[in-house]
């Protein structure tokens, strides 16, 4: 048995006994410590109490720092870890892949930016199949030419054909990383609104 646990029983146990004494029996118990501490001066029961919280906040340090340095339980590793690291550990978190690459190509990845693309055309393609009520062919040449939203900006990010506008080019120019960004979220929102989705 671990020491932190024979004296916090220990404390608790007493700590019961007086509590179950007060609650149950207060007149016996106030005449205990009547007769007790009647013939003791004020002072010397301060000076006792000051002693008892003083030792027990010594204890109480050395303890933690005894119990401290030892291996960590598991509870002591289950209260340090996060919720989320029992399967983060275990397994990929869901779309940590994407949000990489979008990471990357909002910094200037043409590659990421690419595979983003890829992957924003294929859910465009799907979205407006399924709320256009087309077969996957049209929806993809729909995506292709730009008429599957009316977002103007998203069209032309998943369109080889259709230029960004004149604003939107000197964005890029201007605060790249910020355009991409925007360019990205738009799409994104196109494609949930096609979709019947809300963001």
């Amino acid at each position: 048995m671990r020491l932190r646990t024979v004296v916090f029983g220990t404390v608790g146990l007493l700590a019961t006994g007086v509590a179950a004494s007060l609650v149950f029996a207060p007149t016996a118990a106030g005449e205990s410590l009547v007769a007790v501490l009647g013939s003791v001066a004020p002072t010397t029961i301060l000076l006792a109490g000051s002693l008892t919280v003083g030792l027990c906040a010594v204890l109480a340090g050395w303890l933690g720092g005894l119990l401290g340095g030892g291996s960590p339980t598991a509870f002591d590793v289950a209260v340090d870890s996060l919720p989320e690291d029992v399967t983060a550990t275990e397994s990929r978190l869901f779309a940590a892949d994407i949000d990489a690459a979008i990471d990357d190509a909002v910094a200037g990845d043409d590659a990421a930016m690419d595979t983003v693309t890829e992957r924003l055309t294929a859910a465009a393609t799907t979205a407006y199949a399924i709320g256009a009520g087309v077969s996957q062919a049209s929806a993809q040449q729909a995506v292709r030419a730009g008429t599957w939203t009316d977002d103007a900006v998203a069209a032309a990010m998943l369109s080889p054909t259709e230029p960004q506008s004149l604003l939107a080019r000197l964005r890029l120019w201007l605060d790249p990383e910020s355009e991409r960004r925007r360019r990205i979220r738009r799409t994104v929102d196109a494609i949930a609104q096609v979709s019947g989705g809300e963001r």
